[in-house]
């Protein structure tokens, strides 16, 4: 399928929201593309979308500062001529159980997650109702999840349930206008980030042992769904909190 208009996709320099983009390139795509520090992956991703025929614009900004936020919000509005989709994947787990969770850090994950996206869904309602475009917010199965190996994860849990929670709200009060928001919910998923350390034999094991297909996902697999969520093919779907984790939550 293929896309047209214009798309603003945060969290967009590596993995899920690096595969989005580059799989809803093309000729008559304009793209706004965020992250929070890792321009130089940003920049490849960038490259290959133009090298597809997008044109595309770069931004940099921590989504848990509202001064931040606001700025991205009004610097994507001034480039796109139109705005057809959002995408919403910046985050990031916090592994931290409760005893060395501090409140500072609890709601970095809390304003990352739903300030952020509560400051985008609002300023971006009326350019999504005049092309009865769509939102779709990145979740995590450690919204559903509670105990993962050893860690119990309360900051991501309820900053990733909000979300869900906040894009179902959204999507209730405008779909009668045509604005279709819903939510994806990945499972474990490869990472192909530079900070990201890889897992020895012995957990990789274990992690796929709870899986029911047996493997990780990809983020092209989520870039997939994505791609149909922004598509006119999923013009009767709001309001869903979609999972694709190889049955893990069975």
């Amino acid at each position: 399928m293929s896309l047209s208009g214009g798309f603003i996709i945060t969290g967009a320099a590596s993995g899920i929201g690096a595969a989005i983009a580059k799989s809803i390139a093309n000729i008559n795509v304009e793209l706004v593309l965020h992250t929070h520090s890792n321009t130089i992956g940003l920049e490849e991703v960038a490259q290959e979308c133009i090298n597809k025929g997008a044109i595309v614009f770069t931004f940099t900004a921590d989504l848990s500062d509202l001064s931040q936020t606001n700025t991205f919000i009004n610097s994507a509005k001034s480039v796109l001529k139109k705005i057809n989709g959002v995408v919403s994947n910046a985050g990031f787990p916090d592994w931290r159980n409760f005893e060395y969770l501090p409140v500072e850090g609890f709601m970095k994950s809390v304003n990352l997650m739903q300030q952020s996206n509560f400051m985008i869904l609002s300023s971006l309602a009326q350019s999504l109702i005049e092309t009865r475009g769509g939102f779709i917010g990145i979740s995590s199965f450690l919204a559903h999840k509670m105990i993962v190996g050893e860690n119990i994860n309360p900051a991501s849990a309820s900053a990733k349930a909000g979300l869900e929670a906040l894009f179902k709200s959204f999507a209730a009060q405008y779909a009668a206008q045509g604005v279709r928001c819903n939510v994806i919910v990945p499972g474990y998923i490869k990472k192909d980030s530079p900070e990201h350390i890889p897992l020895d034999d012995q957990t990789m094991r274990n992690i796929t042992n709870q899986i029911p297909l047996a493997r990780l996902g990809t983020p092209v697999e989520v870039a997939n769904l994505a791609e149909f969520l922004l598509s006119d093919k999923s013009k009767y779907i709001t309001g869903q909190s979609i999972h694709i984790d190889g049955g893990l939550l069975l």
